[in-house]
């Protein structure tokens, strides 16, 4: 007898377009993660904190509180601020994808999105970081 897939992890979808919720829910499942989703930026936070996910996937325009909010919000909770999230948004200026990094997400991606891709971003954010190694002044620094 063969044992099922493990499941992948949790993710947390923050979208308030329905559509758009649903669709990327069924993708995330059907790849193997469990998901919760919320859909207003309140909802969002409190889902978030609750539930503890691997990884969020965050519109910035929704209702009550934005993503930049949300963001800021998660910041500010230091069991929530390493989660690794990635907005998911119809907006593409410059200037709102260096705020979403400035406020720490970790990868911005633009609708309308190619499941392949947006798969491909979640399995990358769910890696783990390569930890660097600090140097310390007593380390030695070699010259060559």
């Amino acid at each position: 007898m063969t044992q099922p897939e493990a499941r992948k992890g949790r993710v947390f979808v923050a979208e308030d377009d329905r559509g758009v919720l649903d669709l990327i829910v069924t993708r995330l499942t059907l790849a193997g993660y469990d998901t919760a989703y919320g859909r207003d930026g309140w909802e969002a936070v409190q889902g978030i904190q609750q539930t503890r996910p691997a990884a969020v996937v965050l519109d910035i325009n929704m209702p009550n509180l934005d993503g930049f909010g949300v963001l800021d919000a998660l910041r500010k909770k230091p069991p929530l601020a390493p989660i690794p999230v990635m907005v998911l948004t119809a907006r593409n200026a410059p200037g709102d994808v260096q705020r979403a990094m400035a406020l720490g997400a970790r990868d911005f991606l633009t609708k309308p999105f190619d499941d392949v891709q947006l798969l491909a971003r979640i399995a990358r954010l769910l890696r783990p970081r390569p930890r660097v190694a600090a140097r310390t002044p007593s380390s030695p620094l070699l010259i060559l």
